[in-house]
Parts: C-alpha cells; sequence; structure tokens
C-alpha cells in the first residue's frame, strides 16, 4: 500500500497500451504494464494531469525511448483508482523482513 496520502485522492490520468494493459512504471529502462508485467502488487502509476500523461506517451513512443511503441496503442484515460485499490490490496508486497532466506 502507498505511503503517499494523495495516491488515494480521486482524480489523475493514466496511460494504457491497447494490447499490454496499463502502465505501472519503469525500471531497468523498460516499462511495465497490468496485466502483462505479471506484477500486479506494484499497482497503477498516476500522472496528476493529462499534459503530464501526455508528456510521457509522447516519451515512451520516441526514439529515446529504450523500446519505442506507435503511438496509436497508446491512450490517456481517467486514473482507475478502485483498480488500482484492487491491485495493491489483493496482492500485497512481501515485506522484506518475511522473505526467506
Amino acid at each position: 500500500m502507498s505511503l503517499e496520502l494523495s495516491s488515494h485522492l480521486p482524480g489523475g490520468f493514466q496511460i494504457t497500451h491497447r494490447i499490454l494493459g496499463i502502465y505501472q512504471g519503469s525500471a531497468i529502462e523498460l516499462a511495465f504494464w497490468y496485466p502483462s508485467s505479471g506484477m500486479p502488487e506494484y499497482g497503477l502509476c498516476r500522472f496528476a494531469t493529462k499534459e503530464k500523461a501526455e508528456f510521457y506517451r509522447a516519451y515512451l513512443c520516441s526514439p529515446a525511448c529504450p523500446e519505442p511503441l506507435d503511438k496509436h496503442d497508446l491512450t490517456i484515460e481517467p486514473y482507475d483508482l478502485a483498480a488500482h485499490e484492487e491491485l495493491i490490496n489483493n496482492h500485497p508486497l512481501q515485506s522484506s523482513w518475511e522473505a526467506p532466506i
């Protein structure tokens, strides 16, 4: 569960790929998408404004992105807070203290 209080407020936008799913964030220079990432516990990435989502969509389709996408495959939608809450509540991350060694 996110410690950021604003993560529970309504509003915001998300980026959705027509095949891969909803953008979750990036790591090791690769974008992760739910459900194709197989990592529901990370929830969905929220962009505060439509302009920020548009800017990131442009990046994802640019040559600067390690795996550029087709801009026609990406849409910007209102953030689905209910889906985000369901994912992180039904698939919590295991604490590092609980992980077997």
